[in-house]
């Protein structure tokens, strides 16, 4: 996990940003068989964002860190 202080993205979340992060967390949540409401898809939602904070951007490179490849 990324703590805090590592957080680099200081502008708010855009909509085209939100678009991204729900087509990955959607994504995610079908390859895992999770439900939306399950604690799993909390964790997996606050890592995405953490990534995305960090500078990961791009859709292809979020998919690759969740799933580890």
């Amino acid at each position: 996990m990324y703590p805090a202080s590592q957080v680099t993205y200081e502008s708010p979340l855009g909509p085209d940003d939100l678009c991204l992060l729900q087509r990955v967390f959607d994504c995610e949540l079908e390859l895992r068989k999770l439900r939306a409401d399950s604690e799993e898809a909390e964790i997996l939602a606050h890592r995405l964002i953490d990534l995305f904070q960090s500078g990961i951007r791009r859709e292809e490179a979020l998919r690759d860190v969740l799933t580890n490849r």
